[in-house]
C-alpha cells in the first residue's frame, strides 16, 4: 500500500513538473510575441521618419540644385522613397 502510495506522489510529481515547463512555454511564447508586435512597431516608425526624411532632403536639394545633375539627384531620392516605401 505504502508503495503504491509513493507510485502515486512521484506521479503526480512529474505530472506537475509537466505542467510548469508547459506554463513556461507559453509564458515565453507570449513574452516573445509581444516583443515581436513591439518590434514591427518600432521598425515602422522608423522607416516613416526615414522616408520623410528622404523627401524633405529630396526638395530641399531639388530647390537648391538646378539643371540635369538636380534631376538626377532627384530621381536617386525618389527612387530611395520608393525603397523605403515597399521594404
Amino acid at each position: 500500500m505504502l508503495e503504491a502510495l509513493e507510485d502515486l506522489l512521484k506521479e503526480f510529481q512529474k505530472n506537475n513538473q509537466k505542467i510548469q515547463v508547459r506554463t513556461l512555454g507559453m509564458q515565453n511564447i507570449r513574452t516573445g510575441e509581444a516583443a515581436d508586435k513591439k518590434i514591427r512597431k518600432t521598425g515602422k516608425e522608423e522607416m516613416k521618419m526615414a522616408k520623410t526624411s528622404v523627401s524633405k532632403t529630396s526638395n530641399h536639394l531639388q530647390e537648391a540644385v538646378k539643371g540635369h545633375f538636380g534631376k538626377k539627384v532627384t530621381e536617386v531620392f525618389e527612387k530611395q522613397e520608393d525603397v523605403l516605401e515597399n521594404f
